[in-house]
């Protein structure tokens, strides 16, 4: 019969070794990237930080100008009523007639004999 205890044993000392050299390379990469997940995250954290009082800022100078334009037309309308009134007149006749649809009626032509 062949023994095989030498070489089980010579097999475990290679794969102590090998796990020796690439377990500090291992730590090594998994702190890298844990570095470079911070340094993303901290990032991006920025980034939506600065994106939302963009917004903040334009939804604010977008209701203020709102604002000052219904101002406006308020005025519009209280020195001149007889025109808003043909304006919104006119603007509610061309919604109308856009949101009424195809028409469904069908008209049949019967040619002359």
């Amino acid at each position: 019969m062949t023994d095989y205890s030498g070489s089980l044993t010579s097999a475990n000392n290679a794969a102590k070794d090998f796990s020796n050299e690439v377990e500090p390379k291992f730590k090594a990469v998994t702190g890298a990237a844990h570095e470079a997940y911070d340094s993303l995250k901290d990032v991006a954290t920025e980034a939506v930080g600065e994106t939302r009082a963009r917004v903040r800022d334009l939804t604010t100078r977008a209701g203020d100008k709102i604002q000052r334009r219904y101002a406006d037309l308020e005025t519009w309308a209280s020195l001149k009523p007889v025109r808003a009134l043909g304006v919104a007149a006119g603007v509610g006749l061309i919604l109308g007639l856009l949101l009424r649809g195809p028409s469904t009626k069908t008209i049949y032509v019967r040619p002359r004999d």
